[in-house]
């Protein structure tokens, strides 16, 4: 083929997502963001784990017992990530421990959906019952569905990223 062992004009291609991957800046942006989407989303669940234990029995994925330990100890783990995230210590650690809890979420979003359990809220960042239709937030963002599988997704090779890819230099 004529295009065999080309590169794209301008050196586009590998080089540039390689550079990209491993510049300090971006393993800033992602830990800062994840390390907030993370805070936020543990904070509602603190204040009410009987209100978070319900929308885990909810997915039906696991009995009404583990549900409460869901319930009491995902939020910290998911505060203390990061938090570990936004002060920059185990960096690695607490990224591999967010990526690892995605892909649960992940895992159990597909099953919800699979099984075809309607899940209004999904708990991922609000214990509230849902309130009236609005159209902000679209419908479509709301509950478990592939919005929110795809928003995982994102979040997880962003955690990947900074669990699997070490930086250069420092930010």
């Amino acid at each position: 083929s004529r295009l065999a062992g080309r590169r794209p004009p301008g050196g586009l291609g590998a080089p540039v997502v390689k550079a990209a991957l491993l510049h300090p800046r971006l393993h800033l942006a992602l830990r800062l963001l994840l390390g907030f989407v993370f805070v936020y989303a543990s904070l509602d669940k603190i204040w009410d784990p009987a209100a978070f234990a319900k929308i885990v029995y909810q997915w039906q994925v696991v009995g009404p017992v583990p549900s409460n330990l869901v319930a009491v100890t995902l939020p910290w783990v998911e505060l203390v990530a990061g938090l570990l995230l936004i002060a920059g210590v185990w960096k690695r650690e607490s990224a591999l421990v967010v990526a690892l809890m995605l892909v649960v979420f992940i895992v159990a979003a597909g099953t919800v959906m699979a099984r075809g359990i309607d899940v209004e809220n999904c708990g991922c960042v609000s214990v509230a019952k849902a309130g009236p239709p609005s159209a902000c937030p679209p419908a479509w963002t709301k509950g478990v569905g592939w919005f929110l599988v795809s928003r995982n997704l994102v979040f997880l090779g962003a955690a990947l990223t900074l669990a699997l890819v070490a930086p250069r230099g420092r930010p």
